[in-house]
C-alpha cells in the first residue's frame, strides 16, 4: 500500500484542480427533428439557448436526424474534450440503441476517441419525471372536464416501431403505471407506427370519456397532425365526440419547463463535468469549432460573403439586403426569424428572409450568429472536410441502406435537383472544390429522402 504525505496530497489536488480548468465541456441535446414542422426541433433549441445563458458547458448544442447539424457531424462542431450527449427521446428504441450510436461511433454509455471523452446518458423515458407529466396530463383533464373516473378511459399514445421491439416499453410501462394507480376505469397502449394501431383504441376501450395523452415531447408534425387524424379528431380541435364517445386529447409530455431539470439531472448521472449555472450573455456557450478561422477572415477581409450571408465586424445580414429595418438582438429571435413563417427545415438553402440584421459587438458574436444561422457548417468550413457517399451509406441502417447500389447516374441528378437550392458544395460527391466554398461531407436527410423516393 502507498500512503501519501501531506505533500503529495496537495500535489495530487493541485494537478485535478488544474486539470478540471483546463478540461473543456459540451453538451449535445440529441433529437429527431422534421422536415414538417419547426416544433419539433425548435423545442430542444429553446432548450439549447436556455443551457447556454446558464453557462452550465463550455458548448452547447443539438443534433438531429432530419435537421442541420446532423448526428453525424455534429462532433466535428465542437472542440471539447468532454461531450455528453442527452438523446431526446421518450424511449429507448431504434433511434437511440441503432440510429445515434452508428452515427456518432458510440460505443457504449462512455466512448473514449481522439483524445475525448463522450458520454451518452439514458433516454428521458428512462427517468420517473415522465410518469409524472403523464399522470399530471390525465388528473387535469379528469379535474378540467370533471370526467367521472369510473366512466374514463386513457390512451397512452407512443410512436415506436416495428425495427425495434423495445421501443414500445417505455409507453407500456406509462400505460401500466396508470393501471397501478387505479384512477380510471381502462388504460390503453396505442402506437402511430406499430400494434396496436391508434384507432383500434375504440375496440380496446369502451368508456364513454377517453383522455388521449400522446407520449411525444414536442407539439410537433405527430402530435398536431398524426395523432390527431388517426383518432378522428378534426384538424385543431382537441375535443370532440366520436364513434359515441367523448375525446379529450392533451399537450405532448415534453413541453413543460421542468424538462430542463431532467436533462441536467441525466448528464449529471452520466458523470459530466457540468458548469455551476450562472448568468451568460445569449450569445455565448456556442460549438467553437471554426470560430478562430471566420473571425480572423472577416478580420482580415473587412466583410465576407458565407453561403446567404453578408458578414462584418459590425453586423450581419442577408446578401444583398441594403437596407435590413429589423435590428435582432438574441440567439431565439434570429432563429425564429431565418427557420419559420415559412419554415426552412434545410438551414442551408438559399432562400434566407431578408429585412433583418444583427449588431456584432464582439468577434465571438460574429460566430455565434452564423452558427446560429447555420447550426454545425462553420466546423466543416474550418476542417475542409470533403466526405464520400460510400462511407455514410455504409454506416446507415434501415431504409437508407439500400441507397448504397444507387446508380451514379441518379446520383448526378439528386445532386443537381436537390443540392442546387443548398449554398453548401457537395464535397461527398465531388471533392474537386473552390476552398472558400463551404464543403458538405455528407449527403444530407432531404437529399437521402429525395433519393428513398426515387428508389421506391
Amino acid at each position: 500500500m502507498i500512503i501519501e504525505n501531506s505533500h503529495d496530497l496537495s500535489r495530487n489536488w493541485l494537478l485535478r484542480n488544474f486539470y478540471q480548468k483546463m478540461l473543456t465541456t459540451a453538451l449535445i441535446l440529441a433529437g429527431h427533428g422534421s422536415h414538417i414542422s419547426p416544433h419539433t426541433a425548435g423545442l430542444i433549441w429553446r432548450h439549447v439557448d436556455r443551457l447556454r445563458a446558464m453557462g452550465i458547458a463550455d458548448e452547447v448544442t443539438a443534433a438531429f436526424w432530419k435537421e442541420m447539424p446532423s448526428f453525424h457531424t455534429v462532433l466535428n462542431s465542437v472542440s471539447a474534450q468532454d461531450i455528453t450527449i442527452v438523446p431526446m427521446f421518450t424511449a429507448r428504441g431504434y433511434f437511440t440503441q441503432t440510429v445515434i450510436p452508428a452515427e456518432m461511433g458510440l460505443e457504449g454509455a462512455v466512448t473514449q476517441r481522439d483524445g475525448r471523452v463522450i458520454r451518452y446518458t439514458r433516454t428521458l423515458g428512462e427517468h420517473p419525471y415522465l410518469s409524472t407529466v403523464v399522470q399530471l396530463r390525465v388528473e387535469t383533464a379528469i379535474q378540467t372536464f370533471a370526467l367521472p373516473r369510473d366512466q374514463t378511459a386513457v390512451a397512452i399514445i407512443g410512436h415506436s416501431t416495428r425495427r425495434n421491439p423495445e421501443s414500445r416499453q417505455a409507453t407500456e410501462t406509462q400505460a401500466q403505471n396508470l393501471r397501478d394507480l387505479n384512477c380510471v376505469a381502462q388504460v390503453q397502449a396505442v402506437y402511430l407506427d406499430d400494434s396496436p394501431e391508434i384507432p383500434e383504441i375504440y375496440r380496446l376501450t369502451d368508456a364513454k370519456h377517453l383522455i388521449a395523452v400522446p407520449y411525444f415531447l414536442a407539439a410537433g408534425s405527430h402530435t398536431t397532425i398524426d395523432v390527431p387524424e388517426a383518432l378522428l379528431l378534426e384538424a385543431g380541435e382537441t375535443r370532440g365526440s366520436i364513434n359515441g364517445r367523448e375525446v379529450y386529447y392533451t399537450a405532448p409530455v415534453g413541453v413543460d419547463d421542468d424538462l430542463l431539470n431532467l436533462i441536467l439531472t441525466l448528464a449529471r448521472e452520466s458523470g459530466a463535468p457540468l458548469n455551476t449555472p450562472s448568468q451568460c450573455d445569449v450569445w455565448s456557450g456556442f460549438p467553437q469549432a471554426g470560430r478562430d478561422r471566420l473571425i480572423a477572415t472577416v478580420q482580415t477581409a473587412g466583410s465576407l460573403k458565407f453561403g446567404g450571408l453578408y458578414l462584418s465586424m459590425t453586423d450581419v445580414r442577408t446578401w444583398g439586403d441594403s437596407d435590413p429595418h429589423e435590428t435582432i438582438l438574441s440567439p431565439s429571435f434570429l432563429r425564429t426569424r431565418v427557420r419559420e413563417n415559412p419554415f426552412r427545415s434545410l438551414a442551408t438553402r438559399d432562400d434566407l428572409p431578408q429585412g433583418w440584421h444583427v449588431p456584432i459587438e464582439s468577434p465571438e458574436q460574429l460566430h455565434a450568429v452564423v452558427e446560429t444561422i447555420y447550426p454545425g457548417v462553420l466546423g466543416d468550413w474550418a476542417a475542409g472536410d470533403i466526405g464520400t457517399f460510400e462511407a455514410n451509406i455504409a454506416r446507415q441502417t434501415g431504409m437508407v441502406r439500400s441507397l448504397d447500389s444507387l446508380s451514379s447516374e441518379k446520383q448526378s441528378a439528386l445532386v443537381g435537383r436537390v443540392c442546387a437550392s443548398c449554398v453548401r458544395f457537395p464535397s461527398w460527391y465531388n471533392p474537386h472544390y473552390d476552398p472558400t466554398a463551404i464543403p458538405c461531407p455528407e449527403p444530407c436527410n432531404h437529399w437521402l429522402s429525395a433519393a428513398l423516393e426515387e428508389s421506391i
